[in-house]
């Protein structure tokens, strides 16, 4: 993988454009669009400040710090969903990137509404809810958080010039209740922005078996990588204005201007850079709640240990 895929695309682009020369205006723009901090106390600082011995001309550093991802799909009269959840650890030290993808179907306690899909969490209370059902489930502290919606990744693919990706099998699925239509063929192809968001989320099957959440998430890390690819070619680079220009409308996120600004300046060298995806392991099950048999996503005590424990060892320094 060429790029770091944290932001998902978004820091490439917008690193590609603060190098080629466009205005620190505009960049200030965007990132004024994006802040959209969760609580109403100030975030706790990610970086360290200068130190009085410290030359004048010599820059703040980020400190290891904790990021969650979260795809949402977001529709007209209705709350947003999350699709995606991605808990991150971002260590500028080691210029290492950690992802755990966490399953939708997660079932897991949801502060102030008892134990439930962690997907639910987004429309019972946004982001906040779901920053704060993971902390808890993994006894962590978030640092920060970063929503895309479905409709800025598709127009971020679709100025990109579409991604390829060898699809594995035939995929076809309709749902007309949410507008849900995906019909994808088998090979090697370039997808367009909605053919990469079906590749991505496409787990019922109007022709064979279904997937399973796990199988969803490993084309999702696919897309990623095939969007961290293109982050690195000259076509972003030449289309970064407008890239920029949708981000700024379908990002959301707490990270400041400064802490973005240096993320920018450590992550710049895609060499250097060192990322590794996982995935909370568990099994899909049929349980009672609430009255209902349903699916679910269920984790034992030694995962929930395991990830504790690694999120840890991600934060250290190497």
């Amino acid at each position: 993988m060429k790029r770091v895929i944290i932001l998902l695309v978004a820091v490439t682009i917008t690193a590609a454009a603060s190098y080629i020369g466009y205005t620190m205006n505009q960049y200030k723009q965007m990132t004024r669009e994006w802040y959209h901090p969760i609580s109403p106390e100030p975030p706790s600082r990610i970086h360290t400040a200068q130190s009085p011995e410290a030359p004048l001309e010599a820059e703040k550093k980020l400190q290891p710090f904790t990021l969650l991802l979260i795809g949402i799909d977001s529709r007209d009269g209705e709350r947003a969903r999350s699709d995606t959840m991605i808990v991150t650890v971002v260590n500028p030290e080691n210029q290492s990137v950690y992802l755990l993808s966490i399953p939708r179907d997660s079932y897991m306690q949801l502060p102030g509404r008892g134990y439930d899909k962690l997907n639910h969490a987004m429309a019972y209370g946004g982001a906040s809810l779901v920053k704060t059902s993971l902390e808890k489930f993994a006894d962590i502290k978030i640092d920060r958080y970063m929503t895309i919606d479905f409709e800025g990744f598709r127009k971020v693919v679709d100025e990109l010039g579409g991604v390829e990706v060898n699809v594995k099998k035939r995929m076809k699925y309709s749902d007309p209740t949410d507008d849900t239509y995906i019909d994808l063929q088998p090979g090697l192809q370039v997808l367009n922005g909605k053919q990469a968001l079906d590749y991505a989320r496409y787990r019922k099957s109007d022709i064979g078996r279904e997937d399973s959440d796990y199988d969803r998430i490993v084309r999702q890390q696919e897309i990623l990588k095939a969007l961290a690819s293109k982050g690195d070619s000259m076509e972003s680079f030449l289309k970064a204005f407008k890239l920029m220009e949708i981000l700024g409308k379908h990002v959301k996120t707490d990270l400041t201007e400064e802490e973005i600004s240096l993320l920018l300046r450590t992550y710049y060298d895609p060499k250097k850079n060192h990322i590794e995806t996982d995935t909370l392991a568990g099994v899909d099950e049929r349980i009672w709640h609430n009255g209902i048999r349903g699916w679910y996503y269920l984790i034992t005590k030694d995962e929930q240990k395991r990830v504790h424990e690694r999120i840890k060892a991600e934060l250290a320094v190497k």
